[in-house]
């Protein structure tokens, strides 16, 4: 995950879109939930889901229907996304 983000450094893409950029970062490195104990961030977490999405060709509207579910399942303050909007 770190590599792809600082790939991203190496294209000028930071500057073009600076907020994009930064929202990735830190994601990158925020664990999925407070006290989570392994390495699940919350990149890492969304984009292996989105990448299911993708390859299973699920609508926008079941994979919200989707993220909901895992956001309840999750600790209160938990920082996944509840739609995929």
């Amino acid at each position: 995950m770190e590599d792809m983000i600082h790939g991203l450094e190496q294209e000028s893409f930071p500057q073009a879109h600076a907020p994009m950029y930064e929202g990735l970062q830190s994601d990158s490195k925020k664990p999925l939930y407070m006290g989570c104990k392994n390495s699940l961030t919350l990149l890492l977490v969304v984009l292996s889901l989105v990448n299911v999405k993708a390859r299973y060709g699920w609508s926008g509207n079941s994979f919200s229907s989707l993220l909901q579910v895992v956001h309840d399942l999750l600790p209160e303050e938990n920082k996944f996304p509840k739609s995929y909007y």
